[in-house]
């Protein structure tokens, strides 16, 4: 029998290549393309027919960097999940910055984010992205770059009207952090590692280091 596939999100106005150096060091990963959102769809119904496109038929592991770790969570329940990976993202909407909540706390916000709400994220990632900036810069910029503007929309909307994932149940969750993280900052949640310096591309900027905490916490 084959190992247990690990499926790994990329981040808002990413794709796969910010866990290239993980699909290079462990074969049965893979990234998955987002798939189109529909006209007004929530982040977790999103997630629950996002499932059933990728669902593998066996226990897998599910994880996602910043932004897929929200849905990588609402798709606990709809799969057979060993174990949920965190990369850069946090467990709960209540550990989002205080920007985010004060959006969602103006009316009409949730439904209607401009664009400019998902350039200045990005933006931010791009300045937080620790180890080696420079090429980390110009790699992610290109992602944000070659990213759907209607998706990125949809995304900061969907991100706002998060009301969390209460069903993962007894699934192991694995967060690993950046300690210089400014679009998450590390001070709002409780990840099980924090790696030093990194910021909120860490997959990218410290690959090592998010390899060897994935490795470990899905060897048998």
């Amino acid at each position: 029998m084959g190992k247990s596939p690990v499926i790994m999100l990329s981040g808002m106005g990413a794709d796969a290549r910010v866990f290239k150096k993980q699909l290079e060091a462990i074969p049965q990963m893979s990234v998955p393309k987002w798939i189109e959102p529909q006209p007004g769809e929530s982040l977790r119904d999103y997630a629950g027919r996002f499932a059933k496109r990728i669902d593998p038929g066996m226990p897998c592991h599910i994880g996602g960097a910043s932004f897929g770790g929200f849905v990588a969570l609402e798709m606990v329940r709809h799969l057979h999940v060993a174990g949920c990976f965190l990369v850069g993202s946090v467990r709960v909407p209540e550990e989002l910055p205080r920007g985010f909540k004060v959006l969602n706390g103006i009316p009409g916000v949730a439904g209607a984010v401009p664009f400019e709400v998902a350039a200045l994220l990005g933006k931010a990632a791009l300045l937080s992205t620790g180890r080696d900036s420079q090429a980390h810069h110009a790699e992610l910029m290109k992602q944000l770059a070659d990213s759907d503007a209607a998706f990125l929309r949809w995304a900061c909307r969907a991100v706002l009207g998060w009301s969390g994932a209460p069903d993962t149940g007894d699934t192991p969750i694995h967060q690993i952090h950046g300690s210089a993280d400014v679009v998450l900052p590390v001070r709002n949640t409780r990840p099980d590692v924090v790696v030093p310096g990194a910021g909120h591309a860490l997959s990218m900027s410290h690959p090592d280091e998010v390899t060897e905490f994935i490795l470990k916490r899905i060897q048998p």
